[in-house]
């Protein structure tokens, strides 16, 4: 499983004198029960054997040649990939001894680049597109809590209510009606109590970016009333299920819910930038404009389109990005340029300033000229 600590990690790894490779891979299968990255493997097996061929400066000499590194990534998904996840990205020195491999349950396109440091732009928008959330299912005496991230059930817990003692004048001769039904009003608020304490461990515990409460209308709405404000802020979709349900089932009914949500999100987002950009506040619009004040680190919402790449260069010298074409750097006259991927620059300096970033289909956001921001100030 990812997480965003690995994409730091991976943002702060320093660069060297050898070349990276980075593999995405789509492991899911097809119509026909199965798997078609050994095809794409297959295609950019001459990239490799001219990857086989590099001469890489070391501190005594040369060093030619990467080994099996073809065979290497051929071994791994044999006998490394776990077949219950669709999605791989694999990073690799070239020439040298890294080799780094993550998978996870949800599908990539197929992508193979060879650059100065590693590709993370499609597994940011991995990160982005599934968040991690917390499903609460109740009734009066039961709670469960799963733990579900990129679609996938992490985690289960579950309490029952510790039933209140019962006075000794009432063992002989019982509860009246009223009495009973009062009793158990009580005690329904004694779990809520208890219950609550749980889930707000579990945000404690498993930072989830929101959280979903299912049971019955008025369980539902009654247990809200225990929960803390800054929980129940966090709850993001609420309805009707079972408390013994199958997680499996819980997860499928839940998917187009919380599809339409995230979709409904990215609407209203992709509205307020429009808004924003046509009357100049606080927004931009189009590549560079987005480009530039990243740079400044103006940006608190960054939109790129889904799968994205745009040539550009960077400056040896003061590591400005630019999309335009330059003969020397603008900013130090430096000469000392190098093509990029302007759009994964992009994702690695909004990862570095704690920006938000959002995904979108290139169509969606051809108005705004391929990327857009909210600014912070």
């Amino acid at each position: 499983m990812i997480s965003r600590q690995d994409l730091e990690r991976l943002i702060q790894r320093q660069d060297g004198d050898k070349p990276v490779l980075s593999l995405f891979l789509d492991m899911s299968v097809d119509s026909n029960n199965k798997r078609n990255h050994l095809v794409f493997l297959g295609q950019r097996r001459g990239d490799f054997a001219e990857l086989e061929n590099i001469t890489i400066p070391t501190g005594s000499g040369s060093e030619t040649g990467v080994g099996s590194l073809y065979e290497r990534i051929l071994g791994w998904c044999e006998n490394e990939f776990d077949e219950q996840n669709r999605g791989v990205v694999i990073y690799a020195e070239v020439g040298g001894d890294w080799f780094e491999a993550l998978q996870f349950p949800v599908s990539v396109q197929n992508r193979m680049v060879v650059s100065d440091r590693p590709v993370i732009g499609p597994l940011a928008q991995v990160l982005t597109t599934y968040e991690h959330y917390g499903v609460v299912l109740l009734d009066r005496e039961h709670v469960r809590i799963l733990s579900v991230y990129l679609g996938t059930l992490l985690d289960e817990l579950e309490f029952r209510g510790d039933p209140l003692p019962v006075p000794s004048n009432v063992k002989a001769g019982g509860y009246s009606q009223t009495r009973y039904q009062r009793r158990k009003r009580e005690e329904m608020k004694h779990f809520f109590k208890d219950f609550a304490t749980e889930v707000e461990k579990f945000v404690h515990r498993f930072h989830p970016a929101s959280l979903v409460l299912l049971g019955t209308d008025e369980n539902v709405a009654r247990f809200r009333e225990f929960l803390a404000d800054n929980v129940q802020q966090m709850i993001g979709h609420t309805g009707p299920m079972p408390v013994d349900q199958a997680a499996s089932e819980v997860l499928a009914r839940l998917e187009p819910h919380l599809r339409a949500d995230h979709e409904r999100h990215d609407r209203e987002l992709l509205e307020q930038v429009r808004d924003r950009a046509a009357h100049d506040y606080l927004a931009t619009a189009g590549v560079q404009g987005t480009l530039t004040a990243l740079q400044e680190g103006k940006v608190d919402t960054l939109v790129l389109p889904r799968d994205g790449q745009i040539q550009g260069v960077r400056c040896s010298q003061c590591g400005f990005v630019f999309v335009r074409d330059v003969s020397r750097c603008p900013y130090d006259g430096s000469e000392s340029l190098e093509q990029v991927d302007v759009m994964e620059e992009m994702v690695r300096l909004a990862q570095q300033q704690e920006a938000e970033i959002q995904f979108a289909d290139a169509n969606a956001i051809a108005d705004l000229r391929g990327a857009a921001a909210l600014l912070r100030f």
